[in-house]
């Protein structure tokens, strides 16, 4: 089932908070009939006419009725076996667009908005923001406030003075629930976080790293470290007692890692290659679990080019943690 039809869609546009002036057979404006054959009025009254055109006449309104549904019916048992989403898209783009029947455009609005990220029933719920019918328009502002993106913001704006009020109604809240939609954050990709890692001082042994150097490379650890999966780094000064409440409260494993640079050489034609470890203890009791070595060479000499090995020689050391976590 792609949607529930509306009850009534035909007397009444409940759906859509919008309610007919004549009920029943009255929404045909005419009913056609052969010459000399009693019409119907907008009231349904009779004008005259003799009982065999009366009986052909209700035919024809039965038939005019039929119709509609059968198309309705095909929207609800026929679409759903199409053996791709996007042909089914495509056969309710097809029924908003070219149905003449107001109630299965309608219907077929409603459908659309129950198709997630496609631009091609995005693109048709808007088209259908100028439709002939109310009922058409305000199902179209209802399923867009469901699947439209910021594509569909300003339409939506184009029409917030429709001269129907229920389609204002249905526009304002497609807005509205747009909006909300680009406040929430998007979800997370990241796996949930399983360990709790400190990140303490980054020191060295070598006069080369000066304390610039060092700073810079700490930041850049700590960038790395979270891009970590499963990894969750743990807050600038907290205490080992914080810590501690924080991990058993959410049940993570803590660790502690503390950076070292401990070697630096110039390479014949002006290469500088760093070598650097990475210290990873159990946090909060500090116990040594593992030593993550990685080493860099960047070509050329200079402050500049001794950072960029620095920084390469962590990647490739922090590169090694998931492996020690997992131990």
């Amino acid at each position: 089932m792609m949607g529930t039809i509306p009850q009534q869609l035909v007397e009444d546009y409940a759906e859509f908070g919008m309610p007919m002036r004549t009920k029943g057979l009255a929404v045909y404006k005419e009913v056609s009939t052969c010459s000399g054959a009693t019409q119907r009025s907008p009231h349904g009254k009779n004008t005259g006419g003799t009982k065999s055109s009366a009986r052909f006449q209700w035919a024809e309104a039965l038939r005019s009725l039929l119709v509609p549904l059968l198309c309705l019916l095909t929207v609800i048992v026929v679409a759903p076996q199409l053996a791709a989403a996007d042909a089914k898209t495509s056969y309710l783009v097809r029924l908003l667009e070219s149905s003449s029947q107001f109630r299965v455009r309608a219907q077929a609005a409603l459908s659309l908005g129950s198709i997630c990220d496609s631009p091609e029933a995005e693109k048709a719920l808007i088209g259908a923001l100028s439709d002939s019918h109310p009922a058409v328009r305000a199902a179209a502002a209802n399923s867009l406030g469901r699947i439209g993106t910021e594509k569909a913001v300003t339409p939506l704006r184009a029409v917030a003075s429709d001269s129907e009020a229920p389609v204002r109604t249905a526009v304002q809240g497609a807005l509205a629930a747009l909006a909300k939609n680009e406040q929430r954050p998007a979800p997370s990709t990241r796996a949930a976080a399983l360990y709790y890692v400190a990140l303490g001082s980054t020191g060295s042994t070598v006069p080369e790293a000066d304390k610039a150097h060092l700073s810079e490379a700490r930041t850049f650890l700590r960038r790395k470290l979270a891009e970590v999966e499963g990894v969750e780094v743990a807050p600038e000064n907290e205490s080992p007692q914080q810590a501690k409440r924080t991990m058993e409260r959410r049940k993570l494993t803590g660790y502690y890692l503390e950076g070292s640079v401990n070697n630096v050489q110039q390479r014949p034609g002006g290469g500088t290659r760093v070598a650097v470890s990475l210290v990873l203890s159990t946090y909060p009791d500090r116990n040594m679990r593992a030593i993550l070595r990685g080493a860099a060479t960047a070509a050329g000499s200079g402050s500049a080019t001794f950072q960029q090995a620095l920084e390469g020689a962590f990647a490739g050391a922090i590169r090694q943690l998931p492996q020690a976590l997992g131990r």
